[in-house]
């Protein structure tokens, strides 16, 4: 059987200041086993560009020889950031970066 290579959105995870934190499985299969996976990890700020901070990440992850991030796990990212990221908490996190 021959070897495939799959690129998973493993965990989306909202941190105390409310960036989101990704966690991608890469992950070489024997068929429907997992022979091998490592994580690729990227953060987005709260009101942070979800679609050009994916396009870096599958930018990246080509320069590696992987499969990109596909556009469903892009869509879970963003809907995890538009419910995540209200005015208020957008508003907050750069009080915090302004005060640094």
């Amino acid at each position: 059987m021959a070897l495939t290579q799959k690129t998973v959105v493993d965990q989306i995870e909202v941190t105390r200041n409310s960036s989101l934190q990704i966690r991608i499985a890469l992950e070489v299969l024997n068929g429907e086993t997992i022979a091998n996976s490592k994580w690729h990890r990227t953060s987005i700020p709260p009101g942070g560009e979800v679609a050009a901070q994916m396009a870096a990440v599958n930018a990246h992850l080509f320069q590696m020889g992987e499969p990109p991030v596909s556009e469903a796990d892009i869509a879970k990212i963003t809907a995890h950031a538009e419910t995540a990221w209200t005015p208020d908490v957008i508003a907050a996190y750069q009080a915090a970066m302004a005060a640094v």
